[in-house]
């Protein structure tokens, strides 16, 4: 009767030669050449997505070409560490000590970081099928989401208008016919500002035109707010 045992592989055997040896130390050349060409596509792909997507305030065009050279790293990072175990263990205890401390103040812009990691990571794994279709898939919802657009926008009104009692009832008159919050009212000598968060179907110029020749009324302003303001 022949008994086979099973031979476990334990953490002291990670640092034998032998095993070592057993892994690939070296990267194809022609790997990394395909792996850097699609993770440049992919990256480009992306970049393409934020240009077309961007909805913020001012369109920061240095964010997104990082992200396409951060796609490039990752996989580059990935693409070295899967070569070889021991330079592997040494990169994670180096960039454990790498933080992140620009302020990302867009969560969108926080989910385009992510997804060029995700993509760079992929791609350096040589899972091209899985980078390719995902990035296909989640451009797709990135552009199903910018054309749907609910059917009540949120805007901010800023409105100017001197300190007298008809004044301000004549503009919260004008406002009455649209669901609105007041936000804040600041008085300044003989002038008031007063700022209402009021939501509109769309751009409604007439109710500016309306508020504005109001008697008393110096200036008024509207913003549209997605998160941010945009002029």
């Amino acid at each position: 009767m022949t008994v086979l045992a099973s031979k476990t592989t334990t953490f002291s055997d990670l640092f034998k030669k032998s095993f070592l040896k057993s892994i690939p130390q070296e990267v194809n050349p022609g790997v990394l050449v395909v792996t850097l060409l699609v993770a440049l596509v992919l990256g480009l792909g992306i970049f393409m997505v934020y240009r077309k997507c961007f909805i913020g305030v001012v369109y920061d065009h240095s964010f997104n070409l990082s992200l396409v050279v951060m796609t490039i790293l990752v996989s580059v990072i990935i693409v070295t560490i899967s070569s070889n175990i021991t330079l592997s263990l040494g990169m994670v205890g180096a960039l454990s000590i790498v933080r992140y401390r620009t302020a990302v103040k867009s969560p969108l812009d926080l989910m385009f970081m992510f997804w060029a990691i995700t993509t760079g990571i992929a791609v350096g794994a040589h899972y091209y099928y899985i980078a390719l279709f995902s990035f296909l898939f989640v451009a797709l919802v990135f552009f199903l989401l910018k054309r749907w657009k609910g059917e009540v926008n949120t805007y901010v009104m800023i409105v100017n208008y001197v300190s007298q009692l008809e004044c301000e009832e004549s503009v919260r008159r004008a406002l009455k016919d649209y669901k609105n919050t007041v936000k804040s009212k600041i008085m300044k000598h003989d002038n008031t500002e007063l700022t209402v968060e009021i939501f509109l179907k769309y751009e409604n110029l007439n109710l500016l035109s309306a508020i504005k020749d109001i008697e008393g009324v110096n200036d008024v302003t509207l913003v549209q707010y997605r998160g941010s303001y945009e002029a």
